[in-house]
């Protein structure tokens, strides 16, 4: 199956990615030339909807980089399940605190 970004990315809400406060994110993958589209695809087989989006788009994240990473959770808590549930399908990942920005600078 192949699957295409903007197809993962309609997965998400778009109020999730409104969100104005610094809220837990897990974090798959980061790549500098083009988005990890394999990342993507795996999260999406294990029914983790995940979206690859420039880390510029972010504070705290490095800018120039793609990052494969789950719309904003209400607690770390919440965050960790689903880090928990990719980990057990083979899929690496961390929890960050970070806060999207309105526009890239």
């Amino acid at each position: 199956m192949r699957i295409s970004m903007p197809l993962l990315a309609l997965g998400l809400s778009t109020s999730a990615w409104a969100q104005s406060g610094t809220k837990p994110h897990n974090l798959y993958s980061s790549t500098r030339n083009r988005a990890d589209l394999a990342t993507m695809g795996r999260l999406q087989s294990c029914g983790i909807n995940a979206v690859a989006e420039g880390g510029n788009f972010y504070n705290g994240l490095a800018v120039d980089f793609y990052v494969v990473l789950s719309e904003p959770f209400r607690s770390a808590a919440a965050a960790a399940d689903e880090l928990g549930r990719a980990r057990a399908f083979g899929i690496n990942g961390q929890t960050r605190m970070v806060r999207r920005r309105i526009a890239a600078h």
